[in-house]
């Protein structure tokens, strides 16, 4: 896995791309690749990581650096299941190799325009910035998968025995907030702080104060994505999860009015405590 680094590349690649005409993608985008290296081409149906900045003009609207925190995992469409407009970034990672750095233009139509400003209307084309750092084959991606579910009987022991302790009193290094919650802090995590607002994967085991599983991503083998602190998750869960880095892994103890309270929810009777073991990607 080769990773590009800071915005100014980013900005180089857009002003290099000004250089170029680039060839015609299969579905008619124009694409230049800076870089042309000889690694690991992406295939339909296979999992990518990339970097992803989208321009308007001189404007920025999106980057997975900043909506998401850094790196991106897409996944490539197969053949069969392609959308009735196939998106550029799809055709553009086709002609590119593990390391590669290219730029993808979209003729901004009718369609394109429903989400352009109108101070920039009078632009004509998106500018897709893309990096594209690991390809992973649907073949490794099962594997990991697989992988991921296997953990689940060592989160489920660990969380278990947690809860055990929780209600014995005898669990050191227990935080608690002026909320209510309480926070067992495994690991806060190498990685950058999570802020409000950003993307975050998290994989999770939730369970009641009695041990009933209720809910785990570790068996599904995906993480769950989610805008950070903005009130899509439950408040007990989004701020435990902000008090971890990326790579963070905690068990947060949620009272009943931070969690589903009076009205319970799906499995989770009205009024109940949970228990949720989290790790932060």
């Amino acid at each position: 896995m080769r990773l590009f680094s800071g915005f100014w590349i980013i900005l180089l690649i857009g002003l290099a791309a000004c250089q170029s005409d680039g060839i015609k993608t299969e579905h008619g985008y124009r694409f230049i690749n800076h870089t042309n290296k000889t690694g690991i081409k992406p295939q339909p149906g296979d999992f990518v990581l990339i970097q992803h900045y989208v321009w308007v003009g001189d404007s920025m609207m999106s980057s997975t650096a900043r909506n998401f925190g850094g790196a991106r995992e897409y996944e490539m469409f197969t053949k069969d299941n392609l959308p009735v407009r196939v998106p550029a970034i799809y055709d553009a990672l086709l002609l590119m190799s593990e390391g590669d750095s290219g730029t993808v233009y979209e003729k901004i139509d009718t369609f394109v325009a429903k989400f352009i400003p109108p101070s920039l209307k009078d632009v004509k084309e998106v500018r897709h910035e893309i990096a594209l750092f690991d390809v992973i084959t649907r073949e490794e991606k099962e594997k990991q998968r697989a992988e991921v579910a296997a953990r689940f009987n060592t989160v489920q022991n660990k969380t278990q025995e947690a809860l055990k302790n929780f209600k014995a009193g005898k669990l050191p290094g227990l935080i608690s907030t002026s909320s209510g919650l309480k926070i067992y802090i495994e690991d806060k995590g190498s990685g950058k702080p999570i802020k409000t607002g950003e993307q975050v994967m998290v994989h999770y085991y939730g369970c009641l104060m009695d041990g009933t599983l209720f809910d785990n991503s570790y068996q599904r083998g995906e993480t769950y994505s989610y805008p950070a602190n903005v009130g899509q998750m439950i408040p007990g869960f989004d701020e435990g999860v902000m008090h971890l880095n990326r790579g963070g892994k905690a068990i947060l103890f949620i009272p009943a009015r931070l969690g589903y309270g009076a009205q319970g929810a799906g499995p989770i009777p009205p009024n109940s405590d949970l228990v949720f073991y989290v790790e932060t990607y």
